[in-house]
C-alpha cells in the first residue's frame, strides 16, 4: 500500500489543474502496477489509499454526493482537489517610536529587513552622538558588522529616497585616487591631468625637463579614461593642494564626455573648476589629423559637449563632432612638448592669458644643463 500512496501522491501533485480527474489517475497507476487489472481488490486498495491521503491532506476528496461514483462498491471519488497552500502570516512589526533623524525612513519602511536596519542605526546613533565622519566601509563594519553592507543598502529605496543618508550616518565614499607626479616649480601649485597614459608620460618628462626656477608648482595627473568623473573627488589628497586644475583629453565624443562630466563632479564637489587646457587642444586642432570617431554613435548636437571649451574653439570643436571626426590627444607627443616647452606652460594657463598671448622666457632643462630659453 505504501508504493501505491507514493504513486497516486506523486500523479496528483503533477497535475497542472487544481482538480484532478480519477479516470485518469486510474489509468496511470494500472500502467504503472499492471497487477491492478482484473484484481477483485484494487477498487478497495485504491479507495483506501485515497482516503488516507486525504487524511494526511495530500489530496481533497469531494464533499456532495455528486463528486462520487457509487455504482460499485466501495465508491470512489470521480475527482480528487490538490490542498490549497496556506499563504504564510505576515509579520506586523511592533509599532515603536523611533528617533527623529528616523521618522521619516520609519514612515516608509514596511519589511522586517527594513525595520531590523533601522533598529541598528537607531542603536548606533544613541551610543554614537556626534561621530567623527570615517570612510563608508568602517561605519558598515560598526554598525552591521560587515564591511559591505551599506554599500548594498544605499541601492534599496530607505536611501535612494533620501530618507536614509550617508550624513546622517557620518560616513563618506572614499575616491578611487588618480595616478599623479608632483613637480617642484614656482608659484600656486596646479593640476594637469590627461586622459590616457601616454599623454600622461610624455608630460611628466616635459614638465621634469623645464627649468625648476621657472616652471610651475605643478601635478601631472592620469585620469585613467571614463575614470576621471568619478576619481577628481580625490584631489583634496593631492599634497599640496592644487589651486587651479586643467585637462587635456582626445578630441572625440568620448574624451568630450569624459572632460564635462568631470568638470561637473568638481562643481558638485566644491573643488576649484575644472578647465580645458587650451594651449594643448589648439595645438591638437592646428595640427592633428582627424580621423573617424568611432566612439560617435549618433551625437547631433554636440552644443552640451563643447560647453566647457572656450569660444575660440568651441566651434571647430563642435564641427568635428558633426563629422563624426577625432584627434587623439597622442598626436600631442613627447617630441612635440620637447620642441616646443612653452606649449606645457601655456597649457596650464586660464583661457584668458592664452588669448592674451602673454609670453616670457622659459629655460628649458635637458640632462642637468640649462639650455637656449624658449619663449612664453
Amino acid at each position: 500500500m505504501t508504493d501505491l500512496n507514493e504513486l497516486i501522491a506523486a500523479y496528483v501533485a503533477g497535475q497542472p489543474t487544481s482538480r484532478v480527474r480519477v479516470d485518469g489517475l486510474l489509468r496511470h497507476v494500472t500502467a504503472a502496477d499492471p497487477t491492478l487489472v482484473g484484481d477483485p481488490t484494487a477498487r478497495a486498495r485504491l479507495a483506501t489509499v485515497l482516503t488516507h491521503l486525504a487524511e494526511a491532506g495530500a489530496v481533497v476528496l469531494p464533499k456532495a454526493r455528486s463528486g462520487w461514483d457509487d455504482r460499485t462498491k466501495p465508491p470512489l471519488p470521480l475527482w480528487v482537489g490538490k490542498p490549497t497552500k496556506t499563504r504564510p502570516t505576515r509579520v506586523t512589526p511592533t509599532p515603536r517610536v523611533w528617533p527623529q533623524p528616523l521618522e521619516a525612513a520609519a514612515a516608509i519602511a514596511t519589511r522586517p529587513d527594513e525595520h531590523q536596519l533601522l533598529d541598528k542605526i537607531a542603536k548606533w546613533l544613541q551610543n554614537n552622538p556626534g561621530a567623527e565622519p570615517v570612510p563608508l566601509e568602517e561605519r558598515s563594519l560598526e554598525i552591521f558588522d560587515d564591511e559591505k553592507a551599506l554599500g548594498v543598502e544605499m541601492t534599496k529605496r530607505l536611501f535612494t529616497t533620501g530618507t536614509l543618508t550617508l550624513e546622517l550616518l557620518a560616513c563618506y565614499p572614499t575616491p578611487i585616487p588618480f595616478p599623479s607626479q608632483h613637480i617642484h616649480g614656482t608659484g600656486p601649485t596646479k593640476l594637469l591631468v590627461a586622459e590616457n597614459n601616454a599623454t600622461f608620460h610624455s608630460l611628466l618628462q616635459a614638465a621634469r625637463q623645464l627649468d625648476p626656477d621657472v616652471r610651475p608648482d605643478l601635478h601631472i595627473g592620469w585620469g585613467c579614461g571614463n575614470q576621471f568623473p568619478t576619481s577628481i573627488t580625490a584631489v583634496p589628497l593631492l599634497d599640496p593642494a592644487p589651486t587651479a586644475l586643467y585637462y587635456v583629453g582626445d578630441l572625440d565624443v568620448a574624451g568630450l564626455r569624459i572632460a564635462v562630466n568631470a568638470a561637473a563632479t568638481a562643481n558638485a564637489h566644491r573643488l576649484p573648476p575644472l578647465q580645458p587646457a587650451v594651449a594643448l587642444y589648439d595645438w591638437l586642432l592646428a595640427h592633428g589629423a582627424p580621423r573617424l570617431d568611432k566612439s560617435n554613435i549618433g551625437v547631433t548636437d554636440p552644443s552640451p559637449l563643447v560647453a566647457w571649451i572656450p569660444e575660440k574653439l568651441r566651434e571647430t570643436i563642435a564641427d568635428l563632432v558633426r563629422k563624426r571626426q577625432r584627434i587623439p590627444q597622442e598626436a600631442l607627443g613627447l617630441r612635440v612638448l620637447r620642441d616646443n616647452p612653452d606649449l606645457l606652460l601655456r597649457g596650464v594657463e586660464a583661457a584668458d592669458d592664452v588669448r592674451a598671448g602673454r609670453h616670457l622666457p622659459v629655460p628649458i632643462v635637458v640632462d642637468g644643463a640649462q639650455s637656449a630659453t624658449a619663449h612664453r
